[in-house]
Order: C-alpha cells, then sequence, then structure tokens
C-alpha cells in the first residue's frame, strides 16, 4: 500500500473491460486500500462521524475453500472464484452510504434463486450497501443488485461481470472522496 494517497495517477474512468487476473485483483487491493484510506483522513471532522471500518481483508482458509467449491460448481461463478481466491472481505464503511462485500465462506452459504439472471445454479449474494441492498452474481456470471432491502426483492443486473462490478467500486471510493457524493453502484 502506499504511504501517502495520490490521486494524481489514480482516474475514475472506467478501465477496459478485462478478465480477473490474480495480478488485477492485487492492483485493485492496491489502488481501493490506498483510497480508503484517503476516506478515512479527517473524515469525523468532515462528516461529525466516524467513517466505521474501510478495509479489504486477505482471504482466509474458508474464503479459499469456497473458491474451490465455487468453480467447480459453475463456469459462471469462475470469476468470483479467483477474486475469493485472492480476497476476503471487505468493508468500505464511510463511502457514500457504505458497502460491504462478504467473505467467500459466507457468500457460499449465502444463495438465492434468481430466475433473472437464468441457468439453474442459485446467485451468490456477495454483499449489500448500508441500508440492505443485496448484490449477487447470478448464473449468468453478472452482477445482480436488489430493487429494495429484501432478498425476496426484486433485482436489476447493473453489471456484466464481477470485473466491471469491482471497477464501479473502484471508482465510487474515488469519486466519494473527491467531492463526498455517493458512488456509482
Amino acid at each position: 500500500m502506499r504511504d501517502v494517497y495520490d490521486p494524481a495517477p489514480l482516474t475514475a474512468a472506467p478501465l477496459p473491460a478485462a478478465p480477473l487476473t490474480a495480478d488485477s485483483l492485487a492492483a485493485w487491493r492496491e489502488e481501493v486500500s490506498a483510497a480508503l484510506y484517503a476516506v478515512t483522513c479527517g473524515f469525523e471532522e468532515k462528516y461529525g462521524y466516524g467513517p466505521g471500518e474501510n478495509a479489504i481483508h486477505p482471504p482466509e482458509a474458508g474464503d479459499r475453500a469456497a473458491a474451490g467449491r465455487l468453480a467447480a460448481e459453475s463456469a459462471a461463478f469462475a470469476e468470483l472464484a479467483l477474486y475469493y481466491g485472492e480476497i476476503g472481505a471487505v468493508s468500505m464503511g464511510g463511502v457514500g452510504n457504505a458497502y460491504f462485500l462478504h467473505s467467500g465462506a459466507r457468500a457460499l452459504d449465502e444463495r438465492i434463486p434468481l430466475p433473472e439472471a437464468g441457468g439453474t445454479a442459485p446467485a451468490v449474494l456477495i454483499g449489500s450497501d448500508g441500508g440492505g441492498i443485496l448484490y449477487a452474481v447470478g448464473a449468468d456470471g453478472g452482477v445482480w443488485r436488489s430493487r429494495r432491502a429484501s432478498e425476496e426483492a426484486e433485482f436489476d443486473r447493473i453489471t456484466n461481470d464481477l470485473a466491471e462490478f469491482l471497477d464501479l467500486l473502484r471508482r465510487s471510493v474515488h469519486r466519494f472522496h473527491k467531492t463526498g457524493q455517493p458512488g456509482f453502484v
């Protein structure tokens, strides 16, 4: 992680579409961790309350085991399996309304039917925002967002894949740091 957050080389523009790799996830983790650190500096003075936890945790053994099970279950979960092999739980308590990505072990146990996404495998609930809106990876490999804070809510597709979703989160952290406005997710 960088010692000092320098937004000059970082852009809020979307990154070109590319499949996830261990290297791209390491770069995402480093950039977003630095941006989260920058968000927390002076946060309480600016907003009048603490920023909560803002951290990207490394995967634990259970997360890596979950990654293997997801990879074996469906080709649609290949990116998700790679992600959980490299990254654990993510907390962005100080960004917008907050964003939380579950650990792989937790996500494996939180499955829901998502007929909107097609396929036979249940969707994997990967996280939520601070208001309880849910995010899931469907059998089509896309990331879906609930319309309200409920597993029974209808879901809308927000990205074609996990890489695009992670880029939206990255851009959201930068946008919040720069403007104080909530992100794109």
